[in-house]
């Protein structure tokens, strides 16, 4: 059997179990299941997408639980009226050359300055970049990145004094949008480096909001990796030292929202509702101090937190309560700039359809996501499995199921 980089989780499974050289009845008994239910996964009867269970599989196989996931996301031009998408993966290179430049190496390396650049104009490049990863237009991002970086990282090293606090707090954003880019996209060593330097970044600026911001994106990357018990204790550890200051601005609420909100996520992912119940307590009383804002680019607020039970619901396994939580989501309230926020509900809400079986109403809600960040739906795993496993069981030809399927590059 031949791995490739379209194989799903379940075929993975297979896959290291049978170089393992292990029966599906012996990796079924260590993992306290039937040989059914594992049958089930490898051969694509059912979904395997809870991250715990993942991880538990790849203990048993004894391999990272990476290796588990879906590979990286390979490049797939589209032309629209407005843009060309679906080449961000061809900006990995560039960034990874950035990355590996604009570190402690540059001098060694011989690396030429570059024309300095001022605070103002870096913030608003920071700003396109960020309104870019939050309106999903990767490919966009992808080639704003390298140049982003460098420039950056010179500042942040040729500033002095209170101008270098500012400048570091800038170069922790830039390791920030570029993490999230490299996870989007589906790399798998390089947002973990872009997440320690964001931290890094933000431990020199001294702004204990941006430190905290930190630690929101390597939750994200910890979870995404694996790591499920440290992507709840990173976040609300930072958390737990910003309650104190909760009542001293509107970003500092955001911030910790935000991040009881990672420790939800994470909480879901173990499976353990008790804490994702406290959690979200502290988030609606957050939201209640913040209302809907984007402070640090975090998308916040009430309706932020509307949108996370929908997908906690669906993480916790109980697709019919996600689709009766998001009957409560009015995402109307959310800016424009905010069009990951809305596709990702969206998605979320068509996988709860899919998960029963309603493929209908999942491919309207995928349409409708498609309309607002078609580039989303390329570079999200769980999209791929849906639209495969739709076309699969499709008996009706459905039309508008192909051209999805086709944009995003399913066959």
């Amino acid at each position: 059997m031949r791995l490739t980089d379209e194989a799903t989780v379940g075929e993975r499974v297979a896959f290291y179990r049978r170089r393992r050289g292990m029966s599906q009845e012996v990796l079924a008994g260590l993992l306290g299941r039937s040989v059914e239910w594992l049958a089930q996964f490898e051969r694509g009867a059912k979904e395997l997408d809870r991250l715990s269970t993942i991880v538990a599989i790849a203990d048993a196989l004894g391999i990272e639980p990476v290796k588990l996931l879906p590979a990286a996301f390979t490049t797939r031009r589209r032309e629209l009226r407005e843009a060309v998408i679906g080449t961000a993966p061809d900006s990995v290179a560039a960034i990874k050359d950035a990355m590996f430049r604009y570190n402690g190496s540059a001098r060694v390396l011989g690396v030429p300055d570059r024309a300095p650049v001022g605070a103002a104009e870096l913030a608003v490049r920071i700003n396109e970049a960020f309104v870019c990863s939050q309106t999903e237009r990767w490919s966009r991002l992808g080639s704003l990145l390298p140049d982003l970086i460098a420039d950056a990282w010179q500042a942040a090293h040729t500033s002095t004094g209170e101008h270098q606090l500012h400048a570091f707090g800038q170069l922790s954003l830039v390791w920030r949008v570029t993490s999230g880019m490299l996870d989007r996209i589906g790399e798998k060593d390089l947002p973990w480096i872009a997440a320690e330097r964001d931290m890094a970044a933000a431990d020199r600026s001294e702004d204990s909001l941006l430190i905290a911001g930190a630690a929101w994106r390597l939750a994200v990357v910890l979870r995404h990796s694996g790591h499920l018990q440290e992507s709840i204790e990173v976040p609300i550890a930072t958390a737990d030292a910003l309650r104190p200051q909760l009542a001293q601005s509107s970003q500092h609420a955001s911030m910790y929202g935000a991040l009881m909100l990672k420790g939800a996520v994470g909480a879901a992912s173990v499976g353990d509702h008790v804490a994702v119940r406290d959690y979200l307590r502290e988030c609606d009383r957050a939201a209640q101090l913040t209302g809907d804002r984007n402070d640090f680019w975090l998308a916040f607020g009430p309706t932020n937190v509307a949108i996370h039970r929908v997908w906690l619901a669906t993480e916790m396994g109980d697709p019919r309560d996600a689709l009766r939580q998001a009957e409560h989501v009015d995402d109307s309230a959310l800016p424009a700039e905010l069009a990951e926020r809305r596709t990702s509900h969206l998605i979320t809400v068509a996988w709860s359809h899919y998960l029963r079986r309603h493929d209908d109403e999942a491919l309207t809600a995928l349409s409708t996501a498609r309309a607002v960040a078609p580039e989303q739906l390329m570079f999200t795993h769980r999209v791929h499995d849906m639209l495969r496993q739709m076309l699969r069981r499709d008996r009706r030809g459905r039309r508008g199921l192909r051209e999805l399927a086709e944009l995003v590059g399913v066959r």
